[in-house]
């Protein structure tokens, strides 16, 4: 159970979330309980920070500079309730329409699913190592595996397409 402290036009809640599947959650705000299911995510663009050091008198430490945006590119558009997320691969990297792509670098250690085979939201697609741990790649949403683009053993970048899915 997680427990959330929100203001919300001056008045503080308190709101209780229990997981109960990978898409259906227990909420309680005050003395209400509810029952709510998730129909949809996304990540929303956030912008970069990029630091910046300043040369400073000699013989003192460098001083940091004021954090400033990167410049801005045009946010990615909005994807509607219900879609599935758009790639969000690395510069340059290859994307494929409904594609699950690599969250980091890393080895494919294990894949869990066929092509053709119906998965739904939080099913363990693959495993992929990345610094000594097992990370577990799950379905972003209900679908079906269209084509899975890596194989066991294999290296992958941040961004790289692992397999391609389809939404139901």
């Amino acid at each position: 159970m997680r427990r959330y402290n929100l203001e919300v036009g001056g008045t503080q809640y308190v709101i209780d979330v229990d997981e109960i599947t990978a898409d259906r959650y227990r909420v309680l705000v005050g003395d209400q309980e509810y029952e709510v299911r998730l129909t949809g995510d996304e990540d929303l663009a956030e912008g970069q920070i990029t630091p910046e050091i300043t040369a400073s008198r000699p013989g003192t430490a460098p001083a940091a500079a004021p954090a400033r945006p990167a410049a801005s590119a045009p946010p990615p558009p909005r994807s509607a309730p219900g879609s599935p997320p758009p790639p969000s691969g690395r510069p340059g990297a290859p994307t494929v329409p409904g594609g699950l792509t690599a969250p980091m670098p890393g080895k494919i250690l294990e894949v869990g699913v066929v092509q053709g085979a119906r998965v739904g939201r939080g099913d363990v697609l693959l495993t992929l190592e990345a610094m000594k741990m097992k990370n577990a790649i799950k379905a972003p949403y209900d679908g079906t595996v269209m084509e899975i683009l890596v194989r066991e053993g294999q290296t992958v970048a941040f961004g790289d397409p692992l397999m391609r899915l389809e939404q139901v």
